[in-house]
Parts: structure tokens; C-alpha cells; sequence
């Protein structure tokens, strides 16, 4: 299905357009790198986060994202071992009142850590998947400021050194892009896990909130103009994101309202893999030019986390008109025009989404 293709107005604002909010209070960074903030970075730079190697520029984010004194409390939180306020006061000598109101601003402010259960633990996340998406992710873009556009520039220059093509032998298929809706009637024995339908059919709590791919890259001065509010949770897991105003809360006609709109604006779907979990599942609607999982493919030839697609288009000889709409439709570049005007499909960069159908 082409997607659409309105013109705005002439002088018509961006169609995103982030109007940052002046309100920085508690989004401080470092004044001085000190050893806390090496130490730091060396737990996000760990394997087992799937870290960027160290680097000055890393060092410079993660003094952006705590200050002195955040950093002595943060650098007790190792990857991988969550820890309570207790353990840290304890490690830190410092006051576990003290220790609480740090690490619950780092948690519920900042949105850098993350904190949960009862007794309440905090741990690092992996860089990306997870502290960049807790950072940006939100339903509500009056609270991004200055810090958040600092913080998104910061990662986007880490992404570009191709960090990601370290951990390419290691990568899982964690998610599975799904055919567009409009393709429903045309895929009668379309696996449950393909159908977005049927898999929302198994949850009653929707949220949706804000892409942080799109949303750092339009902070970073080179969005694209396609949908922000896509990024979604069903389910159980719907429900902490709502409750820390993240996301807010939708019903399952809307949820696929929003999904279907975000098709028609050139994304596409993924869910995880292990589609209608009953713990929930997440979801975004990607685009090529922005979405960090499938830039990992066209940018880096790295199949990161996404697994094999259970349906691939067939070109029709036929009836092809040579139009390249599908080669414009793709965002994975799965299709090529030659300068005769032939298309070509390379099945390597599919993800089965539909989009060219």
C-alpha cells in the first residue's frame, strides 16, 4: 500500500515540532568528570549490557546524566544487581534518607535507573535497549527540555560510531515486525502472531506514549515528520508506565486506530517475538530513517534483534509497471530501482512488513 503523500501548507511548521519546555529544575549535569563517572561508564560499557566500548564522548553523556553527586550514589549500582536504598547507603556512607532521595530522583525524575518491586530496588539498564528509551519516552512532549535534547544528541553520536556491530554474533530475535492492518483481508492464514488484532485481543490495559527514536532524532534536528505517538504497551506491563506518566492510557479501538494511522504514514509494527505473553508485551511503529533497530540493518548490516519474517512479497512480472512505489514504500531498502527502471527484491533486508504491497 503507497503511503500517503499530502503536502503541508507553504511556511506550515514542521509537523513535529518539539517545543521545549523551559522548566529544567532537577535535570543538572556534572560541572567536573570525576572517577565515579569513569566507573560508570565502564558498568555501562560491560558486556553484559551490550555497552558502547569507552570513549570521551561516552564519558561526556554520562556526565550529562548525573551530576557529582548522583554519581558517587549511581557508580554502587553494578549491571546486572539491582540493589535497595539500604545496600547503597551502606556501600556510600552516606545517610539512607539521603541515598533514597537520590536514587528516586534518578528513577522518577530523570528516568536514567530504573526502580521497582517492594522493598524497592534500583539497577542500571543497558544503554540502549533501556535508559535511552525510559529518558525519552513520554505522554506528554511539553515536559522535553533542553537536558532531554543534549541527551538525545549525545546518543545519537554514540549510535553513529556503530557500537552496536561489536554484538552482532550475539543478537536474538526478541522482535517480529507484523504485516500492516490493510493486508488483513489478503492473509486469511496469517499466523496469531502476525495478526495485531487477534494479539491485542488478549489484553485489556493499553498505553501509548511518545517514540523516542523519532523523538531524538526530531530533537536532534533530523526528524522526518511521521507520527511521535506510537510507541506501546498491553497488558500488565501497560500499567507502571501509565502510573509513572510515560504513557498514557487508551482502549484497544484507539491503540489500533494509532498503529493503523502510523502504517499509513510509512511505519511499521513490531511486537515481541513471544507474541500475547501473558506478562504483556511492547510495541513500536518504526520507520527506517529514524528506528534504531532497523538502522542497525541499513546502517550497519547488523540483523540485531529481529527475527525472521513469516511471509515475503512476491513481485508479479506481470502486472509490474516498474512505478518504484514499492521501492519508496520500503524501509529497509529490501527493494532497488535500476537505472532501466527494473526492480529488484533482496530478501536479506525483508522484515515482512507490507508495506509495498
Amino acid at each position: 500500500m503507497p503511503r500517503r503523500t499530502e503536502k503541508p501548507p507553504k511556511d506550515a511548521p514542521p509537523k513535529n515540532r518539539i517545543e521545549l519546555s523551559k522548566d529544567l529544575t532537577g535535570f543538572d549535569s556534572a560541572r567536573r568528570i570525576t572517577e565515579a563517572h569513569r566507573k560508570i561508564m565502564a558498568h555501562y560499557a560491560s558486556p553484559l549490557l551490550s555497552g558502547p566500548a569507552p570513549s570521551e564522548l561516552f564519558l561526556d553523556m554520562v556526565g550529562h546524566m548525573f551530576t557529582e553527586e548522583e554519581a558517587a550514589v549511581a557508580v554502587h549500582l553494578p549491571p546486572l544487581r539491582p540493589r535497595t536504598a539500604g545496600k547503597v547507603a551502606k556501600l556510600s556512607g552516606r545517610p539512607i534518607n539521603e541515598v533514597t532521595r537520590i536514587l528516586d530522583h534518578l528513577a522518577f525524575r530523570k528516568a536514567v535507573i530504573l526502580a521497582y518491586g517492594s522493598p524497592r530496588k534500583y539497577t542500571i539498564l543497558p544503554v540502549v535497549p533501556g535508559t535511552f528509551e525510559m529518558a525519552l519516552i513520554t505522554s506528554d512532549l511539553s515536559t522535553r527540555n533542553e537536558w532531554h535534547k543534549t541527551f538525545a544528541g549525545y546518543f545519537e553520536r554514540l549510535w553513529e560510531t556503530g557500537f552496536i556491530r561489536d554484538y552482532k554474533r550475539y543478537s536474538k530475535p526478541l522482535v517480529r515486525y507484523v504485516p500492516v492492518q490493510s493486508l488483513g483481508s489478503s492473509l486469511q492464514s496469517a499466523w496469531p502472531s502476525d495478526r495485531l488484532e487477534e494479539i491485542l485481543d488478549r489484553y485489556d490495559d493499553f498505553a501509548v506514549g511518545h517514540c523516542q527514536c523519532r523523538m531524538a532524532m526530531e530533537l536532534s534536528g533530523k526528524g522526518c515528520g511521521k507520527p511521535l505517538e506510537a510507541c506501546a504497551s498491553f497488558g500488565p506491563m501497560a500499567r507502571p508506565v501509565i502510573e509513572r506518566g510515560l504513557s498514557r492510557r487508551v482502549d484497544k479501538a484507539e491503540m489500533l486506530a494509532i498503529k493503523r494511522n502510523a502504517e499509513e504514514n510509512g511505519c511499521v509494527t513490531w511486537l515481541m517475538n513471544a507474541a500475547g505473553d501473558p506478562k504483556g508485551d511492547c510495541s513500536c511503529s518504526c520507520c527506517g530513517c529514524c528506528c534504531h533497530a532497523l538502522r542497525s540493518v541499513t546502517e550497519f548490516n547488523v540483523p540485531g534483534a529481529i527475527a525472521t519474517p513469516h511471509f515475503m512479497p512476491q513481485k508479479n512480472e506481470e502486472k509490474c509497471k516498474s512505478c518504484a512505489l514499492c521501492v519508496k514504500a520500503c524501509p529497509m531498502g529490501a527493494w532497488t530501482a535500476a537505472p532501466d527502471r527494473s526492480v529488484a527484491f533482496n530478501p536479506a533486508r525483508c522484515i515482512g512488513c507490507g508495506l509495498c504491497v
